[in-house]
């Protein structure tokens, strides 16, 4: 009996770990020492872009930073970034436009779940390019 539960706990661990995905982020045009790349990685049209399924924070040590998430499952995801210069832990903004450098997956200009997912099925790598 207690054979079968520990043959059946490593198996749904095993299948977990198979449909676990990886993403690379290259994040371009990031300053360093300036602050932390903050990144939210978001799975639900609803909370875009205010609560993310999981976030990174990163320091910043080069002008291109990769980042490797691992253990996502296969979904829709979003992706934005942005470079946290004060430390607040916030994307500070001026009327309304963002002061420090943001990006967003499919390198648009504005956060719109529809223009910035894309379907995530196996490890794949993205690109996104600070403003």
């Amino acid at each position: 009996m207690k054979k079968n539960i520990a043959l059946s706990f490593f198996l749904v661990i095993s299948i977990g770990n198979l449909l676990a995905q990886t993403m690379t982020i290259q994040v371009e045009n990031t300053v360093p020492g300036n602050g932390d790349l903050m990144i939210g990685i978001y799975n639900d049209e609803g909370s875009y872009p205010d609560t993310y399924f999981r976030g990174e924070k990163v320091i910043v040590t080069d002008g291109v930073m990769i980042i490797t998430i691992t253990g996502l499952p296969k979904g829709t995801y979003a992706v934005a970034v942005y470079q946290d210069k004060n430390g607040n832990e916030n994307l500070d903004k001026f009327l309304g436009i963002p002061t420090e450098k943001y990006g967003l997956s499919n390198n648009t200009m504005m956060p719109n779940y529809g223009k910035n997912s894309f379907n995530f099925s196996n490890d794949m790598a993205i690109t996104i390019r600070l403003r």
